[in-house]
């Protein structure tokens, strides 16, 4: 049916079915957003939880999460393992051979060898070290592992303690390395030399003002001396000669005179002590 000019004109069935179609379009799209809406809310949320479990163990296993373990006590001084019956050889530079004091017997190793009573060899050469061999330009080959290996060749002295006294004519090595590697070499040397020897090692040690002087040759000594887990015996570091009492004990300004040797040997056996019992 047409109306006003022959334009098309709508009946009141037709408004019906076009109202009754909307309606059930707006329904449709309802049902749609619910049915859309309804179960994204739970797959946020496994989501979610899915997400703080895989960073759970990220965060245990970094590096950075994990507290670094600090020492809170020093560490526990080495000792030696005293034989039944000590054979000992007490071998070193011109310290151990007695210079300063008036008689070479009045040395602070033969102190100590007669205070120890235990059968001892002493063999001192001065200007001689771990690593120096003595000499100006060090030539003379009197390395402690040298001369160990000479007294070795002997089958009539065999030593189980082996004390080592030096390092202050290593200062004269350029290489504190160097230093630290012959130490630990020549200790490792010795327990060749005679399988079970027991080796403390005596660092450099001299009156003042020499001694300040002697603090990075006996770092290096010191560390050669871990390496080959050997006890050490810091004289520098523990202050056995200060500017107070080094006047009374100084020979020449290199070695200790007399009553130093015997205050060497004293302080010596305060550390034997301590490393025997």
């Amino acid at each position: 049916m047409t109306r006003n000019g022959g334009g098309p004109s709508i009946t009141k069935q037709e408004w019906i079915k076009y109202a009754a179609l909307f309606v059930l379009a707006v329904a449709a799209f309802g049902v749609a957003a619910l049915a859309l809406m309804g179960p994204r809310g739970p797959v946020e949320a496994v989501s979610a939880r899915a997400s703080t479990v895989a960073a759970t163990p990220t965060a245990t296993a970094s590096p950075a999460a994990t507290p670094i373990p600090t020492a809170t006590a020093p560490a526990q001084q080495l000792k030696i393992q005293l034989p039944a019956k000590p054979v000992v050889l007490i071998l070193g530079d011109s310290y151990t051979a007695g210079d300063g004091a008036a008689r070479p017997d009045q040395g602070w190793a033969y102190v100590v060898a007669g205070e120890l009573g235990y059968p001892t060899n002493i063999e001192g050469l001065g200007g001689t070290g771990f690593a120096w061999g003595g000499g100006a330009q060090d030539e003379l080959n009197g390395e402690y592992e040298t001369r160990l290996r000479e007294i070795a060749a002997d089958p009539a002295f065999v030593p189980n303690v082996l004390i080592l006294q030096g390092g202050q004519n290593d200062s004269a090595i350029a290489s504190l390395e160097e230093v630290r590697a012959a130490t630990a070499q020549t200790i490792e040397a010795a327990r060749r030399f005679w399988p079970g020897v027991q080796v403390v090692v005596l660092g450099p040690s001299a009156p003042q003002p020499l001694a300040e002087e002697l603090r990075s040759v006996n770092s290096a000594v010191r560390a050669g001396a871990a390496a080959a887990n050997a006890p050490f015996i810091d004289a520098v570091e523990s202050n056995w000669f200060t500017a107070a009492n080094s006047p009374g004990f100084d020979a020449d300004g290199a070695h200790p005179n007399t009553a130093g040797h015997a205050y060497l040997a004293e302080k010596f056996l305060e550390s034997w002590r301590s490393l025997t019992q």
